[in-house]
């Protein structure tokens, strides 16, 4: 599984500094631990999160060390407080992006809360993540909601539970394995053993639930950390100030503690600016396409990530096999005809006969449309000549509008030799294509 797994892939705050702080959210006296359900697209945890009393949904990102709000869709209002300009940086190429500091913000998160929390605000617009997985999100929250509690996160059930400290204990079997953590900024790293061409190479990695990516690593050739020469170009995703680009092949394995899987997906992203300040002893980072794999609980204060295999530990690893970037874009009306039912037939009581309409009823909805904004050169899609652009109409002879974009982005991640049957909109005139998928 699924979608756009590369949307954000490794945020970084370029002007914040992060501590354990006095001012921390917390659960009522009485509650020593709550459970709140999440949502899980693309490999990605959406929770429900309040700020001020406005309800909005955050991406959960170990990757991150404070909370952005970058998107006001669907929003009337939203009050934030005490605000000043500053910058963001990520991952891209680009320059940083202005943005709003805002202090003393009240947020809730199930059953917790912060009276004074300190939230960034990105207005440039770049950051439409809602646009890229089709369901509103509004922000990310990571490392100042994580360090409160120890954090269950169990995504086959797809609830996250949260404990005070000293409540907490710790259920370790045969079947669970300890890992020590090193923080760096508010971020979560650990050791990991990759295999390349027989060669075994040990790496830091961050824990980055904010990327629906499996594994990503830096070219370095210090550290002998190289691009395969077959590796092929692809779009990775959205970052904080740009579009980001590079490089995706398979490595043979990837060894976490006594945990091992084969052929992973890995993604060598192109990073050329503040690396040897960012980037200093990190190799890259582990996200979601892994971490669904488990269940895991992570605890920021006694520097420790226990985790547990699920069903879905063996599951191949498959790349989108169509080369097909979507995105969920501006409204189009759509008309669908409606099936008649019992209550369109009425029936003469003098002649016993039975009246049915002769005219045929239609419903008119206002819903997104999903068009082509990236194509992988020479993928499938490529070859069979669809285009960036292209508004997607039908997909295997069924309305596309029946799906949610995570839905459509998962057909191509589904089964290698399967023929996929698209119906595009160019322009004015429809188009009907075929391609089969490829596994690269």
């Amino acid at each position: 599984m699924v979608g756009l797994r590369e949307l954000m892939a490794f945020f970084i705050l370029g002007v914040c500094s992060w501590s354990f702080s006095q001012s921390h959210f917390q659960l009522p006296t009485h509650i020593k631990q709550d459970k709140i359900k999440f949502q899980l697209v693309n490999n990605m945890i959406l929770l429900p999160v309040k700020v001020n009393g406005e309800p909005l949904t955050f991406l959960l990102d170990t990757g991150a060390s404070n909370s952005v709000i970058f998107s006001f869709e669907e929003l009337d209002t939203l009050k934030l407080n005490n605000s000043t300009v500053i910058q963001l940086r990520g991952l891209s190429n680009e320059q940083p992006i202005n943005a709003l500091k805002s202090e003393g913000n009240f947020v809730e998160i199930g059953k917790s809360r912060h009276t004074n929390m300190t939230i960034y605000v990105a207005f440039d617009g770049i950051l439409n993540f809602t646009s890229r997985l089709g369901v509103p999100i509004h922000g990310i929250i990571g490392g100042d909601f994580l360090k409160d509690f120890v954090v269950d996160v169990n995504y086959k059930s797809e609830r996250l539970k949260i404990v005070k400290r000293e409540f907490y204990k710790p259920k370790i079997n045969k079947k669970s394995l300890v890992i020590p953590l090193e923080f760096k900024a508010g971020k979560p790293y650990f050791n990991a053993i990759y295999t390349e061409n027989g060669d075994r190479k040990q790496v830091k990695l961050l824990i980055d639930s904010g990327s629906g990516d499996a594994l990503w690593l830096f070219d370095d050739e210090e550290k002998d950390i190289k691009i395969p020469e077959n590796a092929f170009d692809d779009y990775l995703g959205l970052g904080i100030n740009g579009d980001i680009y590079g490089k995706r092949f398979k490595v043979e394995q990837l060894e976490i503690g006594d945990f091992a899987f084969t052929n992973v997906n890995v993604a060598f992203p192109e990073i050329n600016f503040l690396k040897s300040r960012i980037l200093q002893n990190i190799d890259g980072s582990i996200g979601g396409e892994i971490l669904k794999r488990f269940h895991f609980t992570i605890d920021y204060t006694a520097q420790t990530l226990i985790l547990k295999r699920n069903s879905d530990f063996d599951t191949p690893f498959h790349y989108n096999m169509s080369g097909i970037t979507l995105e969920h874009g501006e409204l189009t009306v759509v008309k669908e005809k409606k099936h008649q039912s019992s209550s369109d037939y009425y029936q003469n009581n003098t002649s016993n006969s039975v009246f049915i309409p002769s005219y045929e009823t239609y419903s008119v909805k206002l819903l997104p449309k999903y068009t082509v904004t990236e194509i992988r050169k020479n993928s499938p899609a490529d070859r069979a000549g669809v285009l960036p652009g292209d508004e997607l109409i039908e997909i295997n002879n069924e309305p596309v509008h029946k799906y949610k974009l995570y839905e459509v982005n998962s057909m191509f991640y589904s089964k290698e030799g399967k023929t996929m049957h698209l119906k595009i909109k160019r322009g004015t005139a429809e188009k009907k294509i075929k391609f089969v998928l490829e596994d690269l």
